[in-house]
């Protein structure tokens, strides 16, 4: 009796961080990215918010301080 000893051939592969996983540990870079990303947007935005709050803050007062000269 002859044997078939021929294996399956490769169809495709996939490349980049764990490809052959759909668990959730595949996808914590990417959990961690958008993480650290909404936090910087975050702070930024705060400091552009503050920033434009004092800026309007100082032209509505200086028309005041003309009139008191």
């Amino acid at each position: 009796m002859q044997q078939n000893t021929e294996k399956g051939r490769i169809l495709r592969v996939k490349t980049g961080y764990n490809p052959n996983s759909s668990s959730i540990g595949s996808q914590i870079p990417a959990f961690l990215a958008y993480a650290v990303g909404t936090g910087a947007l975050a702070v930024f935005i705060s400091q552009l918010s503050s920033a434009v709050k004092a800026h309007l803050g100082q032209k509505k007062s200086a028309p005041d301080a003309e009139k008191t000269k």
